[in-house]
């Protein structure tokens, strides 16, 4: 052990600022804090592992050289805080780094419980005690990766001049028309939680923003347990305006996407190497097929014939292998379907000019699981009107959505992506769940 002369003790206890471990250097006398990740208690001598966000590093306490730090750590349990003054040394023999701390003096900022989850309790017991979940290393780096995401997607569309935008949560009306929304009480009126920011957006073009995105929360009141729905969820919403066909949308969508997959590859590299993920940036162009080509390929690649009662969409299975066969056949990932029929569309979705039951509405797939749907509006706001009342909507009920496209509005398009269902994939992982810091379904409200 390192002795310590009376100047660096002084000057340790009045430099209180911690110091990450990332950045200990040899010859330092420092503070730092972090959770005891593990304990080593043997007769003369004991080893903390001490773990902050970044790194860990081994602090050594000799006993007989400390035995009133010793003492107070007795009996301390893993995942108590520590904050720690010491001088960091060399030690060859240590795994992490090379270093070790050799405390002056041990403050225990909070004592720890017997945890009621480890690595092999179930994910719902796991989301019950979400907050030490959230400590394993591996989901820790699910959220850093998570950051980078949502910095690319805004380095794009800043860089091709989409305006951001903040559309409200709280609506006097259904978003989609649909039955599926959570109704809140507000002022003596009836009022809901949004499911997504679609004709806001719209909105945004009608206002002559002609390029707009938004990531932010959605609310869907449907009774879905799958592995990639939510009752709640944060999602990217993307509008164009002065486009030409579906087209233009799906080709803004790919560059996006491509950009979102290169940056993370190259920010969190040495973090996908620690979670043995091999992140793929694609460099071809997303092959796009109709949905009625799909139903053919599945049939004759796959032997696989949708449902009756999934027919004009499709289910998961078939998501699963168009995407396997999209590897198989054109090397991609990611696969657009396109041409989906107007009975499987919202109302605001356009159709084709030569085919009223067909759209210009898209999805894409990714990795065997639907990502985004999209597709051109319908901006004639007589149109719109049939179009609501085919699908069992009111326009009278929507008149102040229809009136957005009165007074002259450019063509238009869009799409939305759910952020915790890209980086699920992103990561290979099966459960949306695992990427959504709080889950909210039809069971669960808390934490």
């Amino acid at each position: 052990m390192t002795a310590l002369s009376i100047s660096d003790i002084i000057t340790a206890m009045k430099t209180l600022k911690t110091t990450p471990i990332a950045k200990l250097r040899h010859g330092k006398t420092v503070c730092v804090q972090g959770w005891v990740d593990t304990i080593r208690d043997q007769k003369s001598i004991m080893f903390i592992i001490l773990r902050d966000r970044e790194s860990k590093v081994q602090v050594t306490i000799l006993k007989n050289k400390m035995p009133g730090n010793a003492a107070q750590l007795e009996g301390i349990l893993t995942e108590s805080t520590l904050k720690i003054v010491g001088k960091v040394v060399d030690n060859p023999h240590v795994k992490l780094g090379g270093i070790e701390i050799h405390p002056i003096s041990i403050e225990v900022t909070s004592n720890a419980k017997v945890l009621p989850i480890d690595e092999k309790s179930g994910l719902d017991l796991q989301l019950d005690y979400r907050w030490l979940d959230l400590r394993d290393e591996k989901k820790l780096g699910y959220f850093k990766i998570q950051t980078e995401v949502l910095a690319a997607m805004r380095e794009w569309f800043v860089k091709n001049k989409y305006i951001e935008i903040m559309t409200p949560k709280l609506i006097s009306h259904g978003s989609e028309g649909g039955a599926e929304v959570f109704e809140v009480k507000y002022y003596g009126q009836k009022a809901y939680l949004t499911q997504s920011p679609q004709l806001y957006k719209q909105m945004a073009i009608a206002s002559g923003f002609e390029r707009v995105f938004e990531i932010g929360g959605c609310y869907r009141a449907e009774k879905s347990y799958t592995s990639r729905h939510a009752t709640e969820f944060f999602a990217l919403d993307v509008e164009m305006g002065m486009i030409d066909n579906s087209h233009c949308v799906m080709d803004a969508e790919e560059a996006m996407l491509k950009h979102v997959l290169a940056h993370v590859k190259k920010k969190c590299a040495d973090l996908l190497e620690k979670l043995e993920i091999n992140l793929e940036v694609p460099t071809i162009k997303f092959p796009r097929i109709s949905l009625l080509d799909a139903y053919k390929l599945l049939e004759d690649e796959r032997g696989y014939i949708v449902p009756k009662a999934t027919k004009g969409d499709l289910d998961p299975e078939a998501e699963r292998l168009l995407c396997e066969i999209s590897r198989e056949k054109w090397g991609s990932d990611f696969i657009f379907i396109t041409d989906f029929p107007s009975s499987a569309r919202a109302f605001y979705i356009k159709r084709h000019d030569n085919d009223k039951k067909i759209t210009h509405g898209f999805d894409l797939l990714y990795k065997g699981v639907e990502l985004t749907s999209g597709g051109m509006r319908e901006h004639n706001p007589e149109k719109l009107r049939v179009n609501m009342i085919e699908k069992g909507i009111n326009p009278d009920d929507m008149q102040f959505y229809v009136d957005f496209f009165e007074y002259g509005c450019v063509p238009h398009g869009g799409y939305a992506l759910g952020i915790a269902r890209l980086v699920s994939r992103m990561l290979d992982l099966p459960n949306i769940k695992e990427t959504t810091f709080l889950f909210r379904g039809p069971d669960r409200l808390n934490p």
